[in-house]
């Protein structure tokens, strides 16, 4: 993926492919999808709000009894476990984040109505109370066990540590003693990032490497090269919302998106959001197509973990600076953006 279409070559290829909805029910499901991804770009910026089922029936142009069926027939949740869930990992962020913060405003700040309510839902999904999260997976606490892997040999972790490591060799797939041992100087530039808006086409999963997301970004390259959109200014981006050490993996969101002028509106085809700035960390490199979360990874392990910076909770995203096909290696060439905000304020 490129600045504008990755080649001429491939731009070719991508007007000959159709891979838009042919048949009455994939254009029936292509529609129910953009509408429910309406709601859900809405519950992610208004998450604190009053969301009722009424409300966000009437966003997604469906009866109550219509939304509520085909929300969890598409989605794979109920709308009520959806907004609940993106409140808990919004809470989750701040609790790790926000030490000064109580926890009764963090609870009202997620939409909860009491933090005995909070604490209750939380309790309930992860097994756990807020003020123990708060207490061992904070900002600094993260930092001081990740610091500690490498230990002299012979040396033992401590059990929590230990935990930690095997939670990202089982469950991220990541070896963190190899991105330390990598360690280097990293090239990385805090740059104030303006809002864009986007076009973008939506899938859900872990995974995000350019194999995987190859038809989706041919289905938004169609559509934007139909309608001359594709040029030397728009930005390719993946743009990431969940954490996955938070978020299940299936339930992860990835947006493949292009920037697009404020004149676009959604159509029948792909939707339009608009992506908030502000002070973001960048760090470009070259990956191999599964090399996205060790990047991520090696990011924050070897430059925000000893930077004056913590993540804020705006949307991380990826910008695509080349066609991976056309690379020698078939390697990406991409800048990583890392909402930040100052550590000490």
């Amino acid at each position: 993926m490129a600045k504008g279409p990755p080649s001429a070559a491939a731009a070719g290829r991508i007007r000959s492919f159709n891979v838009m909805p042919t048949s009455y029910a994939e254009i029936l499901k292509h529609e129910y999808l953009l509408r429910l991804n309406r709601v859900i770009d809405y519950i992610q910026n208004h998450y604190a709000e009053d969301l009722n089922l009424t409300k966000l029936a009437e966003i997604a142009c469906f009866s109550r009894y219509h939304f509520h069926r085909v929300f969890r027939a598409l989605v794979g949740e109920t709308v009520n476990e959806f907004v609940r869930r993106v409140r808990l990992e919004r809470a989750v962020h701040k609790l790790i984040m926000d030490k000064y913060k109580s926890i009764t405003d963090i609870a009202l700040e997620c939409g909860f109505s009491s933090s005995q309510n909070f604490a209750r839902c939380f309790k309930s999904y992860y097994g756990s109370t807020p003020s123990l999260v708060r207490e061992h997976f904070n900002w600094e606490s993260w930092k001081f066990k990740m610091r500690n892997f490498k230990k002299d040999e012979g040396q033992e972790l401590p059990a929590e540590a230990t935990d930690l490591l095997n939670h990202y060799r089982t469950q991220r797939h990541l070896s963190i003693e190899d991105i330390l041992d990598r360690r280097t100087e990293m090239e990385v530039r805090v740059a104030e990032m303006p809002p864009r808006r986007v076009a973008y086409v939506r899938r859900r999963g872990r995974s995000a490497n350019w194999e995987t997301t190859r038809e989706i970004f041919t289905r938004l390259f169609q559509w934007a090269g139909d309608r001359g959109l594709m040029n030397k200014e728009t930005l390719a981006m993946g743009v990431i919302w969940g954490n996955p050490d938070v978020t299940p993996g299936d339930k992860l969101i990835y947006d493949a998106c292009i920037t697009v002028p404020e004149s676009i509106k959604a159509d029948k085809w792909v939707n339009v959001q608009s992506l908030p700035g502000g002070k973001f960390a960048v760090h470009r490199c070259e990956i191999a197509a599964n090399g996205h979360d060790e990047a991520w990874m090696s990011m924050i392990l070897n430059w925000l973990a000893t930077s004056d910076y913590q993540p804020d909770d705006r949307p991380a995203y990826e910008i695509y600076r080349n066609d991976p096909a056309a690379h020698p290696l078939k390697h990406q060439i991409l800048d990583l953006c890392l909402p930040i905000r100052p550590l000490y304020v």
